[in-house]
C-alpha cells in the first residue's frame, strides 16, 4: 500500500460506498419487502425503511468517519468532502463521533 495522500474524490468514494449506498440499499430493500411481504400501508412501509435507513447511516458514517480520522483527514476537509456528498450535515456530526465517541443523531 502507498503513503499516497488521499484525494477528495477517494474520501467521497469511500464514504459513498461505506454509507450512501448501504443505506439506500437497506431502505429500499426494506420497503419493496414489506410490500411484498407485509400488509402495511405505503406510508408505514416508508417510515419504516427510513428509519432502519436513519440507524444504518447513523453507525456508517461514525465508521466513515473513523477511517477517515485514522487516514489523517482533518475534521473540516471531511465536511468539505461529506456535506456536498450528502454524508454528513454539519461539522457536530463529525465532532459527535471525533470528540464525544459516540454514535450520532441516536
Amino acid at each position: 500500500m502507498s503513503n499516497k495522500p488521499l484525494s477528495d474524490f477517494d474520501i467521497l468514494v469511500k464514504g459513498q460506498l461505506t454509507v450512501n449506498l448501504p443505506v439506500i440499499i437497506i431502505m429500499g430493500l426494506t420497503f419493496f419487502g414489506l410490500l411484498e411481504f407485509a400488509d402495511f400501508s405505503l406510508q408505514r412501509n416508508l417510515l419504516i425503511a427510513f428509519i432502519l435507513g436513519w440507524i444504518s447511516w447513523a453507525f456508517l458514517v461514525k465508521k466513515w468517519i473513523l477511517w477517515a480520522v485514522k487516514n489523517n483527514i482533518s475534521d473540516e476537509r471531511l465536511l468539505k468532502i461529506g456535506k456536498p456528498g450528502l454524508l454528513v450535515w454539519s461539522i457536530h456530526t463529525i465532532e459527535t463521533v471525533t470528540v464525544k465517541n459516540k454514535t450520532p443523531w441516536i
